[in-house]
């Protein structure tokens, strides 16, 4: 028998395997993806905690404290990036997941501000509620 292969003219050994290097690309893409959908359920958990746990703070009569507020306004740059995480869970196939985080970054930063806005005004809010109920 002949060690050719007829179809591409290639030694016996050197045939290629396709599959394998295919099977090997989907099993990276799926584990990929999987990590995404992960990080980005965790993301979605996160950031409502991030919002509403410090406005616990002034409700226990505590008065007020900035870093509630820092915490409440980059739950709004976590949500926008575990939006990110969960696009990046859905796209194609070969295609470049990362992409999403390109969009995602500048996203985040500009969703502060009203993020820092709305916290600034819930909290502040609360924290006048507490001091004329208690008054």
């Amino acid at each position: 028998m002949n060690d050719q292969n007829t179809r591409a003219g290639l030694p016996f050994g050197s045939w290629p395997e396709p599959e394998v290097d295919d099977q090997r690309t989907i099993a990276e893409i799926n584990s990929r993806r999987k990590a995404f959908r992960i990080v980005a359920r965790i993301g979605f958990i996160v950031a409502p905690a991030m919002f509403f746990l410090p406005l616990a703070y002034p409700l226990l009569g505590r008065g007020w404290h900035s870093i509630a507020i820092v915490c409440m306004t980059a739950a709004w740059a976590v949500l926008v990036s575990a939006s990110s995480f969960a696009a990046m869970t859905y796209t194609k196939p070969g295609g470049h997941p990362w992409v999403h985080q390109v969009w995602a970054v500048p996203v985040a930063i500009i969703a502060m501000f009203p993020g820092g806005i709305a916290a600034f005004a819930l909290y502040g809010s609360i924290v006048a509620a507490v001091h004329h109920a208690t008054a």
